[in-house]
């Protein structure tokens, strides 16, 4: 299991109602499927390839047998990071999502105002939520990681991140991943060169977070 910090959270996390949970087989956001919480039914399907290069997230479509890649994420040593959705060319990650900010690719390419803007803050070490950069105080859309034994990694949408989905996904996966890849550098733990690049600091704003909350 890929966990998210080896640090006990001991807040206690807020609780918010959801219309959508989407539980994760796996507490990864490299290799995980996702079901619609309750059910047997699978919502989507997060792979990566052996050397970390390269991940797809497959939307499962009932009564549909094709499993259509809805977003790709190319990463390089050499070449810029790029991501792909489903209609829209490939885009540099750096271009799309700027200190965990980001846009609906496919509101910026319908509409000729500005589109929303949402960020990505974590709320504890166990926790990040992304929120709508004009109203900062009540998040739309939440990440939980895994409870040993107890609870198993979550994303959890409000009815206005419902359209989002496919983009909330995938912005969660580049900012949850390089949140976990610092948080193996600040422990001393190895991670794959690729996916290091975008960690190169020594301590994680969640490590950072939960450091505060604990009085260290």
């Amino acid at each position: 299991m890929d966990s998210q910090l080896t640090l006990v959270d001991n807040i206690i996390l807020p609780e918010r109602e959801a219309s959508t949970v989407l539980t994760f087989t796996r507490d990864s956001l490299l290799n995980s499927t996702l079901h619609l919480r309750g059910t047997s039914r699978v919502a989507y399907v997060i792979q990566t390839n052996n050397h970390s290069t390269r991940t797809e997230i497959r939307k499962i479509i009932p009564g549909n047998d094709e499993s259509p890649v809805v977003v790709r994420i190319d990463r390089s040593d050499l070449l810029a990071d790029k991501i792909t959705f489903t209609g829209i060319p490939s885009m540099k990650i750096s271009q799309w999502l700027k200190s965990k900010k980001f846009t609906d690719p496919y509101a910026s390419s319908t509409t000729n105002s500005a589109p929303m803007r949402y960020v990505w803050k974590p709320t504890s070490a166990s926790e990040i939520a992304l929120y709508r950069e004009d109203i900062p105080f009540r998040p739309i859309v939440w990440f939980r990681s895994s409870l040993r034994s107890v609870e198993p990694a979550y994303l959890a949408l409000q009815p206005e991140a419902e359209s989002l989905q496919d983009v909330v996904l995938a912005s969660l996966v580049i900012v949850e991943q390089r949140y976990r890849v610092k948080d193996r550098m600040a422990s001393g733990r190895p991670s794959s060169s690729i996916l290091g690049n975008a960690a190169c600091i020594l301590l994680s704003e969640r490590a950072r977070w939960h450091l505060k909350l604990s009085g260290a």
